[in-house]
């Protein structure tokens, strides 16, 4: 059974030769587990295969300008989120901090700055699909706060 046909037999509620598998990990473990497989430290692909992982996310790059400032310590994406690294016995993190717009009025909400539409690569996508065409390809991610929307 092929990645698409484990998956939309899943989602068909049948019973496919496996339970469909997907994978996120924290950076220590993404790190350790491609030691493990003696994989290069950026073989995503590779580490996906090595554990047979059926699903692919794919996402159209952000190709405009810096919406928001950089903060010392901090990433900040194109929404304005905050994280800060979250060190631990396994490696570390990035976690949500800061919150900007926790105290903010109305008129800072209208004002902060978006994305526009206009300024991702949707030709990416395109390729993706072709490259991952034998897995269920996905779009969105848990680590953003509203995975519907984004």
């Amino acid at each position: 059974m092929t990645p698409k046909e484990r998956a939309r037999i899943a989602f068909a509620r049948q019973a496919p030769d496996r339970v469909p598998l997907d994978y996120l990990a924290n950076p220590g473990i993404d790190r350790r587990l491609k030691e493990h497989y003696h994989l290069a430290p950026g073989d995503d692909e590779g580490l996906r295969q090595a554990l047979g992982i059926d699903f692919r996310r794919i996402d159209a790059p952000y190709v405009g300008p810096k919406l928001h400032p950089e903060v010392p310590d901090r990433q900040v994406d194109i929404w304005g989120i905050h994280r800060r690294w979250i060190e631990h016995e396994s490696g570390g993190y990035w976690d949500f901090c800061d919150f900007p717009l926790r105290e903010a009025t109305l008129e800072e909400v209208e004002a902060w700055p978006l994305p526009s539409p206009d300024h991702f690569d949707y030709r990416a996508v395109e390729e993706q699909c072709r490259r991952y065409a034998q897995y269920c390809c996905v779009a969105g991610s848990p680590g953003l706060a509203d995975i519907i929307n984004s």
